[in-house]
């Protein structure tokens, strides 16, 4: 078998932004751009301060002491959610229970519903508990209030306390609506992205599908969400009809919010198959009507592909490598060495470094001189994961997928028809 050879290049990662009035206020590390410039979203929040309801089982009290403390006062390197943010985190309400299980903590739930009229309520937990978590998950998303959950075991390691209590911070201003920082983009157009995707439940018997917004430079706008329907592969056009009615809906909302784009991506985030996605997007575009170009983009993160650098002792190349296949195909190394905050180049997790295949899709409209942009821009929303400062390096539109459809499987999709019907949750990233 003869050798043949690819080109490729290493991608530069992009500036992170930190103020929407102000390209000066920018810088590549999140956690330093934070604290020298504040959240992206500073001076539009709307909120004096982050407003939450903290319920925990009365033999945690002095988990529940460390966790206040840190997150108001900060801890070692961690100064604080106030000081990250540059908005108090209010805790307006200590709710105990005496036993934990599932009946009190939801009691305590419906009590601070009626009485506190919380941004977010955090629920303690001495280890994690899947039944009362997808109980208080699904109960407060179903009554539009984003939830944290916090288990006593992570608390009790006094070396990561610190970037526990950051990460946290991160969820929560996220939850709440907040923007900590978009990408600097060197595109000057306005233009929409959508991530496409879809999950099952435990059985397998019904399927969601969800789309989730963002401006071109990595802004997370909302989510829309078809309710659960059951899978009968002879009736799959009922899904593709309801999924091309949830786009147009949505791209209507986008538009009402902030004008009309001059183009849309699509990232299907998910094989599309016999699910019918790509036949959806094309009714729906032509449903909108504005005569706009767009670009389908498969992002698969189970190629069969793999790259090595043989110059380096741990044979792990460097993040941010693409590899072109041909005109419409590369492949994007996100897993790969990054540097650290001393500067020196690791990868924390073991095993062989995964790639993920961009493919754009003959049916786009955009012309293929436009691909080698849109990788850059899927390499740019690898840095808009808002779950934490040292989260897996994917993109937001498959990073964000795969959170929902895993809330979906944990919950189980009787419980998310409410959730998804209820749309006050919708432009906030409560599947952090």
């Amino acid at each position: 078998m003869g050798r043949f050879y690819l080109s490729g290049e290493q991608l530069q990662p992009p500036k992170l932004r930190f103020n929407p009035s102000s390209l000066q206020a920018s810088h590549y590390n999140p956690r330093q751009g934070l604290k020298q410039y504040g959240p992206y979203d500073e001076q539009s929040l709307g909120k004096e301060s982050v407003r939450c309801t903290l319920i925990y089982p009365e033999q945690l009290e002095i988990q529940k002491q460390i966790l206040i403390s840190g997150l108001t006062n900060g801890n070692g390197a961690f100064d604080g959610f106030q000081s990250l943010f540059r908005i108090p985190l209010e805790f307006i309400a200590h709710r105990s229970v005496a036993e934990e299980n599932e009946k009190e903590i939801e009691q305590e739930i419906k009590t601070a519903l009626n009485n506190d009229n919380p941004d977010l309520v955090i629920v303690m937990m001495s280890r994690r508990n899947e039944q009362i978590y997808r109980k208080v998950k699904s109960f407060l998303l179903g009554n539009g209030i984003p939830s944290q959950v916090v288990t006593a075991e992570k608390l009790k390691n006094i070396e990561e306390l610190p970037w526990i209590l950051e990460n946290i911070s991160l969820q929560i201003y996220a939850k709440i609506g907040g923007t900590p920082w978009t990408v600097m983009s060197s595109h000057r157009q306005k233009e929409l992205v959508i991530g496409i995707s879809r999950a099952m439940d435990k059985e397998k018997n019904c399927v969601v599908g969800f789309i989730t917004l963002f401006t071109h430079d990595g802004d997370y706008q909302f989510l829309y969400s078809l309710a659960p329907k059951p899978i009968e592969w002879q009736k799959l056009d009922e899904y593709r009809n309801a999924l091309v009615e949830l786009i147009v809906d949505a791209y209507k909302e986008y538009e009402r919010r902030l004008g009309r784009p001059s183009s849309i991506v699509i990232h299907l985030c998910k094989r599309p198959g016999k699910f019918r996605e790509i036949a959806a997007v094309e009714e729906a575009i032509q449903k909108i009507g504005e005569n706009l170009p767009y670009a389908l983009l498969h992002l698969n993160d189970d190629t069969n592909y793999r790259l090595f650098d043989s110059a380096h002792p741990t044979y792990v190349p460097r993040s941010g490598i693409k590899v072109e296949i041909n005109s419409n195909t590369a492949l994007l190394l996100l897993d790969g060495r990054m540097p650290d905050q001393t500067g020196q180049e690791i990868r924390k997790k073991r095993g062989v470094p995964r790639m993920l295949e961009i493919h754009m899709d003959k049916r786009s409209t955009m012309p293929s001189t436009e691909f080698p942009r849109l990788v850059q821009q899927v390499f740019a929303f690898a840095r808009v994961n808002w779950r934490g400062f040292n989260a897996q390096a994917i993109p937001a539109t498959l990073s964000y997928s795969y959170l929902v459809a895993r809330l979906v499987a944990e919950i189980g999709a009787e419980n998310w028809s409410p959730i998804a019907s209820a749309g006050k949750l919708r432009d906030k990233a409560w599947f952090l």
